[in-house]
């Protein structure tokens, strides 16, 4: 039995991942996956609490090695630079835009989704260890102490959807921002656009 009920499970979050892409996150209703599944509304709630959590974990799912890899970040303070860490990082994150993106829009406009929101001023999943991270390199006196590390992943993150914003090339398909593009907007984050005092 449990592994029939891992198979609807699996097949319910291939088949949110496949409407999502088709319709956006707006239009994938729970009815509309469950139909799209072969299984009754009420199924998909025995397997998820809310359309939140469904959505939460087809993400994960499709991203599980970049959450893994961002995981790790915290301990990396005190190695490399933090210009390399920031932008190996924001590099790793800009594989995510395409499906995170859409899901924070989705929050803003989609009463469910936004019920299950964290609460303001905490930071989840990889914004969270991007703000452990600097913390960790505060304390290593690598990054400026009067710096709040929450706000810095939040603009951080904001840079990374704003280079996400630029439209393709004619025939791309939304590639993720180029790392020569991420290294700039990071020395430009590090080192600020002021210039140099006289």
């Amino acid at each position: 039995m449990a592994a029939r009920g891992d198979a609807t499970r699996a097949k319910l979050i291939a088949t949110t991942i496949r409407l999502v892409g088709e319709l956006g996150y707006a239009k994938t209703t729970t009815r509309a996956i469950a139909q799209a599944a072969g299984v009754a509304e009420g199924t998909l709630y025995r397997h998820f609490p809310d359309k939140a959590a469904l959505f939460a974990e087809a993400i994960f799912r499709q991203n599980q090695q970049v959450i893994d890899w961002v995981e790790t970040l915290p301990a990396r303070a005190g190695t490399a630079t933090v210009a390399a860490n920031l932008t190996d990082c924001l590099t790793h994150l800009a594989g995510l835009r395409a499906d995170i993106l859409p899901l924070e829009l989705a929050v803003l406009t989609d009463p469910e989704l936004a019920r299950a929101a964290p609460p303001p001023g905490t930071l989840p999943g990889p914004p969270g260890r991007l703000a452990e991270y600097l913390r960790a390199e505060q304390r290593l006196g690598r990054v400026r102490g009067d710096v709040d590390a929450a706000q810095g992943a939040v603009v951080l993150l904001a840079l990374l959807f704003g280079l996400a914003m630029n439209p393709p090339a004619p025939g791309d398909r939304q590639p993720p921002p180029s790392l020569p593009g991420i290294r700039e907007a990071v020395e430009i984050v590090l080192k600020g656009l002021e210039p140099p005092a006289p």
